[in-house]
């Protein structure tokens, strides 16, 4: 008998694994081994078990600051938002925004270590992280449930996002709202398309009072050239019977990581609209960020 066709020989008091047993017994083990030694993106500990987001131990999971409860209809804030309801907040160029997460210092963790530190190992967790959120938008404005909004998120055409500045882009080396833009669109089979340009840098908002964000954001960003055309060729490549009967009216879901004043929104959408106008073209735009402020 060949060694490699054997399977096992019993001899007094041992057991043979013949050839063929061996290397997937290690190939096993292997995994076995390198699935418990593996450490959990956010506590750096060693986890035997890991939940249903990509890198991360069941005790971090459960200290995800979902945003279950939603106060403001328009913000997504889950407690009352002063900002919305002043008089100049009234004329908004987005429908609303929704946020998955609240932005505690965990997560102003998480994000930093993705946006600042360059940890790709965050990446994926986030996108999860938005994914669930764009889940429950679905839910939330789907034509059944929903009677303030006869459109659905159900029936996005694009989804874009909140464009860096060369700058920072050379700095960092990626847009980390494309990122979960892009994410978003893989995952729900739905076009991206990078609609907008911040011509500028224009510095960390986060040092920035509200109205020192809003000053600085009204002339942040610029559509792309032929922008409206690049609109059709996508939706169209995209085979929604929806898009195509209706072309002048187009859903558009924009994101970005951090909501804090929605100016940056704001502005963004107020561009896309204008634009799209000009050519005749409504845009009906709702905003989709990772963490609320």
């Amino acid at each position: 008998m060949k060694p490699e066709t054997m399977l096992v020989r019993k001899l007094p008091g041992k057991v043979h694994f013949g050839m063929g047993m061996i290397p997937r017994t290690r190939l096993f083990l292997n995994w076995l081994f390198h699935r418990q030694s593996q450490t959990c993106v956010a506590c750096g500990k060693l986890a035997g078990h890991f939940s249903e987001f990509t890198g991360l131990c069941t005790h971090c999971s459960i200290q995800i600051p979902w945003i279950y409860n939603i106060r403001c209809v328009h913000c997504g804030r889950p407690t009352f938002c002063p900002d919305c309801v002043r008089p100049d907040r009234l004329a908004r160029y987005y429908i609303c925004n929704r946020s998955a997460i609240s932005y505690t210092p965990m997560a102003r963790e998480w994000i930093g270590q993705f946006k600042y530190r360059g940890n790709e190992k965050f990446g994926p967790l986030l996108g999860e992280i938005l994914n669930r959120a764009y889940q429950a938008m679905r839910h939330e404005f789907a034509g059944h449930n929903c009677t303030r909004f006869k459109r659905s998120l159900w029936d996005v055409d694009i989804v874009t996002c909140v464009p860096v500045s060369e700058k920072r882009l050379t700095e960092r080396g990626f847009n980390q709202a494309q990122i979960l833009a892009e994410k978003i669109a893989k995952q729900n089979k739905l076009p991206f398309l990078s609609l907008l340009v911040r011509p500028q840098d224009t510095g960390k908002q986060s040092f920035k009072s509200k109205n020192e964000r809003m000053n600085t954001m009204n002339n942040a960003f610029s559509v792309i050239p032929n922008m409206v055309n690049l609109m059709d060729s996508f939706i169209l490549k995209a085979g929604s019977q929806r898009a195509m009967e209706h072309m002048h009216s187009v859903t558009i879901l924009l994101v970005d990581d951090i909501y804090t004043t929605g100016s940056t929104l704001q502005a963004c959408a107020r561009v896309l609209r204008e634009k799209a106008l000009e050519q005749g073209v409504h845009l009906a735009i709702f905003c989709l960020t990772l963490a609320r402020s």
